[in-house]
């Protein structure tokens, strides 16, 4: 997994760019990761889709754009460690969806 780091407007940090899977099982996922409390989660099929969920003391926010789900992190100063556990966690499930994980640069 390639970590990314890249500020968005709000201070937070886009850490990941997945391959998107469907919403419900996006959000299971997140049940599947130990110490994870899903906070929000939004699923307008006429408007962007995003599921907020808390780790290890940290916040995260997962949100489709176009074919791809964005894993950002509140804190960007949150340690790559962790955002290389939840960013594999989350590459696995689209691993075991029969797609590709996105493997390359983000723009």
């Amino acid at each position: 997994m390639k970590l990314l780091d890249r500020r968005l407007p709000d201070g937070s940090r886009h850490f990941a760019r997945l391959s998107i899977a469907p919403w419900a099982v996006v959000r299971d996922h997140v049940r599947l990761l130990q110490e994870a409390e899903v906070l929000n989660f939004v699923d307008d099929r006429a408007a962007m889709a995003w599921l907020d969920f808390s780790f290890r003391g940290h916040r995260f926010l997962i949100h489709n754009h176009g074919i791809h789900f964005h894993l950002s992190v509140r804190d960007p100063q949150c340690s790559d460690l962790i955002l290389y556990h939840v960013g594999r966690h989350f590459e696995q499930l689209v691993e075991t969806s029969g797609r590709k994980p996105w493997t390359g640069d983000i723009y």
